[in-house]
């Protein structure tokens, strides 16, 4: 008897939830949304949700509202959606580096420590980049160098993100060794470059383009398989000859766990309609990136894939200095 009443309990209790699940689903929104960027302003993260945020916004009927919480390479602003309360009114917009925050224990969480929602914009251009006074002028340049001069080539990254597991991969797949310096995020990175306190660095092309027509930096190229879209003007390395590759950055919607699917399927039908908009494209466009739609589905998987082959790279970990 008392197994029986705590079975019915138990049903009671989740068709309870689920009815409430629903009906929030049913209101929803019926106030502004908080879309968290855990990123600087006018960075690539913060510009491209800005575009995501106004279109969505018009299709939800109530302001998205781009709010930026910066720090730690990320993990300050998931942490926040992560504990969020509100079902749905702090929406995550991040990328992989959340795989990265994990991997190298800046975070004790994952992708999987969300609700993964639809991806929006991807950017395949995380390309490395040489000061215009190290006479570095492609990647061969700097491998020949980092090979010549191990571990004084001083490169920029910040601990914990995707730039530092670019040089994780690039120095176990190509045999060298970098000066890592734990120098921050994109603005960060950009003053150590023009400063002349490290001599290359990560950094997607989108902000560069100044820089590049200055003589400031040297573009050495990108590391997909086929020229980016939205940089189809720089050559590949595999066109220069060397076999070294690294994943796009993928812009994606993450919720809190306890947020309701139905509100989460709602982002999905948003972000599904946004993507298809001409005007949309146009705009991520004009920001040097990539438009993209990835169901959740096909987003987790790709998360779960990149997560296995960067847990390769954590246990040749080189050490981090802060600038």
């Amino acid at each position: 008897m008392q197994k029986r009443t705590f079975l019915l309990a138990t049903l009671a209790a989740a068709v309870g939830l689920s009815l409430q699940g629903t009906a929030q689903a049913a209101s929803y929104p019926n106030r502004p949304i908080e879309l968290v960027v855990p990123a600087v302003a006018t960075g690539a993260s913060d510009l491209s949700a800005r575009v995501f945020a106004k279109y969505a916004e018009k299709r939800l009927g109530k302001p998205v509202v781009v709010v930026r919480i910066n720090g730690a390479g990320g993990y300050n602003g998931s942490r926040t959606v992560r504990e969020d309360k509100s079902n749905g009114y702090q929406v995550l917009y991040t990328h992989q580096g959340l795989i990265a925050n994990y991997l190298t224990k800046v975070a004790p969480y994952s992708y999987d420590g969300f609700k993964v929602g639809p991806a929006v914009v991807e950017d395949a251009t995380l390309g490395l980049y040489a000061s215009g006074k190290s006479g570095i002028k492609s990647i061969n340049d700097l491998l020949a160098r980092a090979r010549a001069e191990p571990g004084k080539l001083k490169a920029a990254t910040e601990y914990g993100t995707l730039s530092h597991f670019m040089f994780l991969k690039l120095q176990k797949e190509q045999g060298v060794t970098f000066k890592l310096m734990d120098t921050g995020g994109d603005a960060a990175r950009l003053a150590a470059m023009l400063g002349g306190t490290v001599d290359v660095m990560a950094k997607v092309y989108s902000g560069t383009q100044d820089y590049l027509t200055s003589g400031d930096f040297a573009l050495l190229g990108e590391p997909a398989d086929k020229r980016a879209p939205n940089a189809p003007q720089v050559p590949t390395y595999k066109e220069q000859g060397v076999d070294f590759t690294f994943p796009p950055y993928v812009w994606s919607l993450f919720f809190n766990q306890n947020t309701p699917q139905a509100i989460v399927d709602t982002w999905t039908e948003v972000a599904r309609e946004v993507t298809s908009d001409p005007a949309y494209r146009k705009e991520i466009e004009a920001l040097d990136m990539a438009w993209t739609y990835k169901s959740p589905e096909e987003n987790a998987a790709a998360h779960a894939g990149m997560q296995q082959a960067f847990a390769e790279l954590v246990g040749g970990t080189s050490a981090v200095a802060k600038q």
